[in-house]
């Protein structure tokens, strides 16, 4: 946390893509992947609590925009696309 590395767990991309809404301690990921819809990121308990208020008080929107978020950062298209042209694929 101290390095606000941006770390992502591959287990919530899992939940993501299930559309599963996913509420996790900030890492700094929070300035790359868009949050506040399907996918929140709280530092304190009052933060965390408002994000399950919030999904909670609307699931069906919360786990459209996750399986969207998953969709649009993290699907094959969006993921293999960079790696072939950073390893001069493409």
């Amino acid at each position: 946390m101290a390095t606000h590395s941006g770390w992502f767990s591959c287990r919530s991309v899992c939940y993501l893509a299930a559309g599963r809404p996913v509420v996790i301690q900030d890492t700094g990921f929070s300035d790359i992947i868009p949050t506040g819809e399907g996918l929140f990121a709280f530092s304190n308990l009052e933060e965390a609590i408002d994000a399950v208020t919030r999904v909670v008080a609307n699931p069906l929107r919360h786990r459209r925009a996750a399986r969207a978020l998953a969709e649009s950062h993290f699907g094959p298209a969006v993921v293999l696309e960079d790696m072939l042209m950073r390893v001069g694929v493409t």
